[in-house]
C-alpha cells in the first residue's frame, strides 16, 4: 500500500499590536515624532499621547506632542498642571519642518493645518468607530475598548517600554493614563476587559492621592451658569431633551458637555443635546445618551451630515458625542441676538425632523 503524505498548511500566527508598533518604531530610530492630538485635549488623549511620547523615546526617537485647541476643562487643565506635561501648543511659528514622521492618537481624521498634514503619518492609535481607510504605517483602531489610554496600556504591559515604580515620570505616566482610562469609560461604567486590564496594571505605579487630587477641581461659576442657561431654555420632545446655550468663550467650550451631562440626569431624558456658539465662529454641542436605541455617532452624522469634503460634522461613540460646524462668513453678523435665533431655529428644525416630532 502507497501511503501519501499530506503536507498540513502552516499556520502563520498574527502578529500582536505591541509587535507590529515596534517593527515600525525599530524603522524610525534617531529620528524626530511629532504627536498631535486633535480637538480639545481630553484625559484620554493627552495620557496616550505621553504614553506614545515615553515608547518613542525607547527607541531613540525624540517625540514632541503637539496640541491645537484650548485645554478648556478645568479637570484637564489640572491634570496638565499638576503632571508637569510637555505639550506645545501650535502655532504658525512652529518649526514643522524638523520633524520626520507624525503619530496621531484617540482620533482617526486628522483635519490638520496642511503644514501638518504634509508630514508622513507613522501611526494611528483610536478606540472610535471605524472612520475610513488610515494611512499610517502602523494602525490600532479598536472600538471594543473603552479609551485609546487603555490600548497603550497593554503595549507598556507588554514591555514595549517598561515602567519603573521609582520613576516619577513613570508614576506620572501612569496616573494620565489611568485618568484617562476612567474618563473615557464614564468612572468604569462603561469600561471593557481591555480597559479594566490596563487599569489593573497601571494602578500600581500611579499616584493615586495625584488622581483624587485631580478629580477634585471644583465646577467653575462659568460652567454652573451655562447649566443655568442649558436649562432655562430646554426643549423636551418625548424622552429626548435639546437646550442651546448662547454664546460660549472658547475657554468655556467643555462646559457644554458638562451642561449635557447634568441634563441628562433629569428624569424621564435618555437623550440630550446641549449647543452654543462658540468664540463667535462655530456652533459647537455635545450630545449624551442613555438609550438603548441611540448611537451617537450615526444619529450625528445623520442629523448634521458633512462638510464639502466629506468630513462628517459630528460624531461620537456608544454613550456620548459632538459636533463641531463652522459660521464662516455668517460669524461676521452685527446682529448677534439674530445670529443665534437662525442658529437655534435651525439646530431645533433638524432635530425635530430627525426624530420625527412637529414643533408644536
Amino acid at each position: 500500500m502507497i501511503e501519501h503524505s499530506i503536507e498540513k498548511p502552516k499556520v502563520i500566527p498574527m502578529q500582536r499590536p505591541v509587535d507590529r508598533l515596534r517593527a515600525m518604531l525599530e524603522r524610525h530610530r534617531g529620528e524626530k515624532h511629532v504627536i498631535a492630538i486633535r480637538g480639545y485635549p481630553d484625559p484620554d488623549s493627552i495620557g496616550s499621547a505621553m504614553a506614545h511620547a515615553h515608547i518613542c523615546e525607547h527607541f531613540d526617537i525624540e517625540p514632541t506632542v503637539l496640541y491645537f485647541d484650548d485645554i478648556s476643562h478645568q479637570e484637564n487643565r489640572a491634570l496638565v498642571k499638576k503632571l508637569a506635561i510637555e505639550m506645545v501648543r501650535y502655532s504658525p511659528q512652529v518649526d514643522l519642518s524638523q520633524f520626520d514622521r507624525m503619530a496621531i492618537v484617540d482620533t482617526q481624521t486628522l483635519e490638520l493645518p496642511p503644514e501638518v498634514d504634509r508630514i508622513p503619518l507613522a501611526s494611528v492609535v483610536d478606540h472610535h468607530k471605524l472612520q475610513g481607510e488610515s494611512e499610517g504605517e502602523f494602525i490600532d483602531i479598536r472600538e471594543e475598548a473603552g479609551s485609546t489610554a487603555s490600548i497603550y496600556a497593554e503595549y507598556l504591559a507588554a514591555g514595549i517600554a517598561p515602567l519603573d515604580r521609582e520613576n516619577p515620570a513613570c508614576a506620572k505616566l501612569a496616573s494620565a493614563l489611568l485618568y484617562g482610562i476612567r474618563s473615557d469609560t464614564d468612572d468604569y461604567l462603561l469600561a471593557r476587559e481591555v480597559d479594566y486590564r490596563g487599569a489593573a496594571y497601571l494602578a500600581q505605579y500611579a499616584d493615586h492621592d495625584l488622581l483624587i487630587s485631580i478629580s477634585m477641581q471644583n465646577i467653575s461659576p462659568r460652567t454652573m451658569e451655562i447649566t443655568q442657561r442649558a436649562y432655562a431654555n430646554k426643549v423636551i420632545a418625548d424622552t429626548f431633551l435639546i437646550a442651546g446655550v448662547g454664546y460660549v468663550r472658547d475657554d468655556d467650550r467643555d462646559s457644554i458637555g458638562q451642561a449635557a451631562d447634568y441634563m441628562l440626569r433629569r428624569e424621564g431624558i435618555d437623550t440630550v443635546i446641549c449647543y452654543g456658539i462658540v468664540n463667535n465662529h462655530f456652533v459647537d454641542g455635545s450630545l449624551r445618551t442613555t438609550s438603548d436605541v441611540v448611537d451617537p455617532d450615526r444619529f450625528l452624522k445623520d442629523l448634521f451630515g458633512a462638510d464639502p469634503y466629506g468630513v462628517p460634522y459630528g460624531g461620537g461613540r456608544s454613550d456620548k458625542g459632538a459636533f463641531k460646524i463652522m459660521l464662516g462668513p455668517f460669524a461676521s453678523c452685527s446682529d448677534r441676538d439674530l445670529l443665534w435665533r437662525v442658529v437655534q431655529r435651525t439646530v431645533e428644525d433638524l432635530f425635530f425632523n430627525k426624530v420625527g416630532i412637529t414643533r408644536d
